[in-house]
């Protein structure tokens, strides 16, 4: 009787059908990154994993990633020499040629051509690959946007930005966002000029350069275009005075409080913002050439030295399922991978602009991400710092970065090949 009347549940759709469980009991690790939005997600996808493989336990270490991808690299190759590696790492593409150029990571070709990846845009496939194979499955990324406080462009009577607002555009506008006190002591900044390599590129990216070249084998700073960007950010904080210095602390809670009108972030601000109830909206990259800006995304691996690949993949597939975009994208985190999942009412209704995310990733190019990428950020950086904080002129800066990026590839180069 009580078969029978289980039978008739389950056809009436009042009763789930069990779902398929796997016997294999193992245990993997993960490694992910991020704030709360990530980890929530990374969470509940391990949930839905555990109903169908209840034997396996799957052990989370969440990186802060505090110091920089070029300082996760140095991290994680720390944990491959102790034998600690995790069996899935999620990572982003800042460290996947510095991977899979030492040969940390496992092919995923087969494992794609099986999957069920067809939503996800090409674009990132493409830009997960070394020496012709795929070591990473893109899941979420950003690009760098334009942040700016709706309110303090209303106030000044400044209308929306265009969508293809020029360099000079941009600089009136910041100038006209900078308020002063009777001392002349800036109590409202128009702009911020990032303090950090991806943050920094799109700048580079607008003005048709980079600080490395094209396929990223070579240091480019000696491209006059890349001085004309540094001068045009040296203006923006020393001549025009509508930007603090970089490296000062809680600039991002400074834009959240009012106190800066525009910043350059990615998608990963959105939750902050509304928390702190911020009338915020993003806008495209201003221009000099162009309005292209930098993308960069979060790429799941599986470690060479994984115990269970197969059992890594299943992870993997729930890591990336449509489920866990959609809660990555609705709780603020970053653009989720899968189109679909960006298309959701809450991804969309904040910020107003939202749909822009995915309107501008055509004209997107990677931050660039050698497989020396920690000693291009740390060198590059160090030189910017430089030359904004008037310890160095942007020549002599210029020069010596180019001479210390050209010895940092001639080293990779030796490694690799």
């Amino acid at each position: 009787m009580k078969k029978l009347l289980a039978a008739l549940l389950l056809t009436a759709g009042l009763v789930a059908p069990a779902l398929a469980q796997s016997d294999e009991a193992g245990k993997l690790r993960l490694m992910t990154f991020g704030g709360e939005a990530q980890l929530k997600s990374t969470q509940d996808a391990v949930t839905r994993f555990n109903q169908k493989y209840p034997n396996v336990e799957v052990e989370i270490g969440v990186d802060a990633v505090g110091g920089g991808w070029g300082d996760f690299v140095s991290r994680v190759l720390q944990q491959y020499n102790a034998g600690e590696q995790y069996d899935v790492y999620h990572t982003a593409v800042e460290t996947l040629q510095s991977f899979a150029a030492r040969d940390l990571f496992i092919p995923l070709d087969d494992f794609i051509a099986s999957g069920d990846f067809s939503d996800f845009d090409a674009k990132l496939f493409d830009l997960t690959k070394y020496k012709g194979k795929t070591y990473f499955i893109p899941s979420t990324w950003n690009n760098i946007m334009t942040n700016y406080n709706r309110a303090l462009f209303a106030e000044a009577g400044i209308p929306a930005p265009s969508k293809t607002w020029t360099w000079d555009e941009f600089a009136a506008i910041a100038e006209k966002l900078t308020k002063r006190d009777a001392n002349g002591n800036v109590t409202q900044f128009g702009y911020e000029v990032p303090a950090f390599f991806f943050g920094l590129m799109p700048w580079f990216l607008s003005n048709g350069t980079s600080p490395v070249t094209e396929d990223w084998s070579a240091s480019n700073m000696k491209d006059p275009k890349v001085a004309e960007t540094l001068q045009f950010l040296y203006d923006l904080i020393h001549t025009k005075k509508v930007s603090p210095v970089p490296g000062q602390e809680g600039v991002e809670n400074q834009f959240f409080a009012g106190q800066i009108a525009m910043i350059s972030r990615g998608h990963w601000i959105v939750q902050n913002a509304i928390s702190s109830k911020l009338d915020m909206d993003i806008a495209t990259q201003p221009g000099k050439v162009s309005n292209d800006t930098v993308i960069g995304f979060g790429a799941y691996g599986i470690s060479s030295k994984a115990q269970n690949v197969k059992l890594a993949e299943a992870l993997v597939t729930e890591l990336l399922s449509y489920e866990t975009q959609v809660a990555e994208g609705d709780l603020g985190g970053a653009v989720p991978g899968r189109k679909s999942a960006a298309e959701t009412e809450n991804f969309l209704k904040f910020p107003p602009s939202a749909p822009l995310y995915y309107e501008t990733l055509p004209t997107t190019h990677a931050v660039p991400s050698p497989a020396n990428f920690q000693e291009v950020d740390q060198i590059f950086m160090r030189y910017f710092n430089a030359i904004m904080t008037d310890e160095m002129t942007i020549p002599d800066a210029v020069a010596k970065a180019d001479q210390e990026l050209t010895r940092s590839f001639e080293r990779i180069k030796r490694v690799t090949q």
